[in-house]
């Protein structure tokens, strides 16, 4: 039973490594995407998408800074989801402007 519990926590962290660096990887490009799209709008179309952009920023710059600490209170993977959403809404935001740098896929 030792045997089983062991090899069961061993699974957890050796197959939630990759999930981490894989959220970050998508984070990190979907943010880039978005600050593109962003910084491409037109000044009017930028004041609607402002607020989703400082979020972007924020939920990303907290999930560096979290995992630069080694991430001691687990918040780095949400920060990373958070990053992504608001991207996502900048990246929207832009596509309804018909911005050909806002496409989402």
């Amino acid at each position: 039973m030792k045997k089983v519990l062991i090899f069961l926590i061993l699974n957890i962290f050796i197959f939630a490594l990759p999930v981490n660096a894989n959220i970050k990887q998508e984070a990190y490009q979907l943010v880039l995407k978005a600050q593109n799209c962003y910084f491409s709008l037109p000044s009017y179309a930028q004041d609607g998408a402002i607020d989703s952009w400082l979020d972007t920023k924020k939920y990303w710059n907290d999930a560096v800074k979290e995992d630069n600490m080694g991430d001691p209170r687990n918040l780095a993977y949400p920060f990373y989801r958070n990053a992504k959403a608001y991207a996502g809404v900048v990246l929207q935001i832009g596509n309804a402007y018909g911005n050909p740098a806002c496409n989402i896929n």
